[in-house]
């Protein structure tokens, strides 16, 4: 498979308005900049052009479609740009979206706000009365995942809520103001991450159309397989089905994950780990045992028979990390590395073995850290070593602590050569938190990247004390909570979808509304690929190339799935 670009077409078609976003932000606020992090990375992906002011400047604001207030402090805030943004909203049709709550911003009363009683510090809870996207509104973030302050207020009976507290207490709400809208946010949770996914779903509602990339894949990776399958006998396991470790691996575990996947259309990503030895030294890593061996091969094997794809875990199951005072070796019955020399070892012994097992023709294109952590001097082995090498599949989500890899998709900063291209979710049991994460990211990168061990049920917490017959059902019930709501999405490779990535990696989007036309130009349109269109007010009618599918109504918009072919499309709209 070539992950090389392919030549790119760009559009010749100057649009007179294209599509921009006016942005304020606050240099001094710290919340407005944690919120500016979610949007720039939003954007970012998403292909949106937009300017970002500071919140005390006077810009000119013809050129914009829809203004943002990502901040909450309206100190040093013009009374000029006030009454301009109202007129704007009020004669042109234009829209003003809030991130972020405050008694002292000035909009308040034109947002619906008729009185603001005491501040809530720890509200928790995302209720949904109106549709917003698919599955985002179906699920509720519990107060582990999400909490943030909120204001009690008394709105005007024509709000439109989308969205409450626990309590009650209005959180997303939309006011038509005369030809345009304003979109108020009364909470913080903005700044966080776990809310990116609903902030990026939340200017795409308030804006007329609003045209995102997206991936569509589905990825399923096991952590830790192919590797040695434990000898011996294990309480879990003896307990429900009376056989050996190896033997319930070998005909029970893999054999339904094999009927899981055939069901549910899942095509599995496996990583490979060598051994779980702690040779971390250059001399101590032996020859591993002919059992190990059959094991791997065996798993390998049977990866592949079912179109399935290996990556790599490790040599061993050591993070490629030094020793460093904040990461606790010990406690997580891990051995630091020494030196870059020991590590590439380590690399060239899987190379050495996946060669051997299975040929030449297989290539590593991704790397998955051990407990997902990583840092800067693994990275640097794992680009010398792997020579295919394309993708690392950390994590989205989570603080960056402990040497973890907490990851934002896109090109690797320091190592361009690869990409990071995280997972959203994990483990087999069904959670709402893990729910709510999924569909989150979905609304920004329209993938679905989901990770487990095949050890995950002889782990207490990663179990949760759930037999194999609980923990099955459950994982099945979360491929069918996201298949319910998502069912366009294609199972692949974590190739496949790495590929995918760098088609639209440097693709540019323009577009601009003419009536009941929607013109989109491209720049550096390569290969075709899927995006999603949400459109107020109007219907698509027909398109000029590709294809399209309306794939979910929400208030007063709809939104497609597209099939874009060409570096020009005109999408006519009707009622």
């Amino acid at each position: 498979m070539s992950l090389e670009k392919g030549p790119a077409k760009s559009s010749k078609a100057k649009l007179e308005h294209s599509q921009k976003i006016l942005v304020y932000h606050n240099k001094t606020s710290e919340q407005s900049q944690r919120i500016i992090k979610n949007l720039e990375e939003a954007f970012k992906y998403n292909k949106i052009d937009y300017k970002m002011v500071d919140i005390g400047e006077v810009v000119p604001t013809n050129e914009y479609d829809v203004f943002v207030f990502a901040t909450d402090t309206f100190i040093g805030f013009r009374k000029a740009m006030f009454d301009t943004l109202l007129k704007e909203v009020s004669e042109n049709g234009k829209s003003i979206i809030f991130l972020n709550n405050t008694p002292y911003n000035p909009f308040n009363e034109a947002a619906g706000i008729k009185k603001i009683g005491k501040i809530i510090e720890r509200s928790t809870g995302i209720k949904f009365s109106e549709h917003l996207f698919p599955g985002l509104d179906a699920h509720e973030p519990s107060e582990n995942l999400v909490v943030y302050p909120t204001m009690e207020v008394e709105t005007e009976k024509d709000v439109r809520i989308f969205a409450t507290n626990k309590e009650g207490i209005p959180l997303l709400w939309e006011k038509n103001y005369n030809k345009g809208r304003i979109l108020y946010t009364n909470a913080s949770f903005f700044a966080d991450k776990t809310a990116r996914g609903l902030m990026n779903q939340w200017i795409a509602y308030g804006s007329d159309w609003y045209i995102t990339p997206i991936l569509n894949a589905r990825l399923m990776h096991i952590d830790d397989f192919p590797a040695p399958i434990p000898r011996g006998a294990n309480s879990v396991i003896d307990n429900h089905y009376h056989v050996g470790t190896r033997d319930f691996y070998r005909q029970i575990w893999w054999k339904d994950m094999l009927e899981i996947g055939s069901r549910r259309k899942i095509i599995y990503s496996g990583f490979i780990i060598i051994d779980y030895n702690h040779a971390v030294r250059k001399g101590l890593m032996n020859r591993i045992s002919d059992l190990t061996l059959k094991d791997l091969s065996l798993n390998g094997r049977e990866l592949f028979l079912d179109e399935g794809e290996m990556g790599v875990h490790g040599y061993n199951h050591n993070p490629l990390l030094y020793d460093s005072k904040d990461v606790d070796f010990a406690s997580l019955n891990y051995k630091p590395w020494k030196t870059q020399e020991d590590m590439a070892a380590g690399i060239e012994q899987v190379n050495k073995y996946v060669e051997e097992l299975f040929g030449k023709n297989v290539k590593l294109y991704t790397y998955v850290p051990p407990s997902n952590m990583l840092r800067k001097e693994g990275l640097e082995m794992l680009v010398k070593h792997y020579p295919d090498l394309k993708a690392v599949s950390s994590i989205f989500y989570g603080t960056d602590s402990g040497g973890v890899y907490i990851q934002e998709i896109g090109r690797n900063k320091d190592f361009p050569s690869i990409y990071n291209l995280p997972r959203f979710s994990s483990g087999f049991y069904y959670d709402e938190d893990e729910i709510w994460g999924i569909f989150n990211a979905f609304a920004v990168y329209g993938y679905w990247s989901h990770f487990m061990h095949p050890d995950d049920l002889i782990s207490k917490d990663r179990s949760r004390n759930k037999s194999w017959v609980e923990l099955k059902e459950e994982f099945e019930k979360v491929v069918v909570t996201v298949e319910e709501k998502l069912p366009f999405l294609e199972p692949m490779r974590a190739v496949d979808m790495t590929k995918r990535y760098i088609n639209i990696e440097d693709l540019k989007i323009a577009s601009e509304k003419k009536g009941n036309d929607i013109h989109i130009a491209l720049t550096d349109f390569r290969e075709p690929f899927k995006a999603l269109i949400r459109i107020n007010g109007k219907k698509i009618k027909n398109i000029s190339s590709g294809s399209f599918k309306e794939i979910y109504t929400a208030g007063n918009s709809k939104i497609y799935l597209l099939s874009i072919e060409k570096e020009d499309i005109t999408i006519h709209l009707g009622d």
